[in-house]
């Protein structure tokens, strides 16, 4: 039994989002820029790139970079790349709650209660559908 002056102190999750080796070269040249601390944060993992994070912010970096490259890729994506890209989406979105930013840009708005499994799928747009009511 709680006392009413008790506080219940929940911590993020420890989040982790891998990036496939089909995209470690752009995740590279990204890290070496400096432009955000999540890129400062990836492990690399054999051929993966993993980021291990508490912070919302970083979740988000990820799944921006990702979204805006499938939205607006540099140079035509390949069937590979583009199925990276929506990985990273994808995995970005079990954690937390992605929501559109403008036509390309997204952002992490909360972290989700429990995280979700395998039954969203990232759009070449950037939306997301449910695998569920799409077998």
């Amino acid at each position: 039994m709680t006392s009413p002056l008790q506080v219940e102190t929940r911590l993020p999750p420890a989040a982790s989002i891998c990036i496939p080796p089909t995209i470690a070269n752009e995740a590279k040249a990204v890290a070496a820029q400096h432009i955000h601390p999540a890129w400062d944060r990836l492990e690399q993992r054999g051929r993966h790139f993993v980021l291990r994070t508490t912070e919302l912010e970083d979740i988000s970096e990820l799944a921006d970079w990702a979204r805006a490259a499938l939205v607006e890729p540099e140079k035509p994506l390949t069937k590979a790349t583009r199925q990276a890209y929506q990985a990273v989406m994808n995995r970005a979105a079990r954690w937390a709650v992605i929501e559109p930013l403008g036509p390309c840009h997204c952002q992490a708005t909360k972290w989700r209660e429990k995280r979700l499994r395998h039954n969203l799928i990232a759009r070449a747009d950037g939306s997301f559908i449910s695998s569920v009511n799409h077998a």
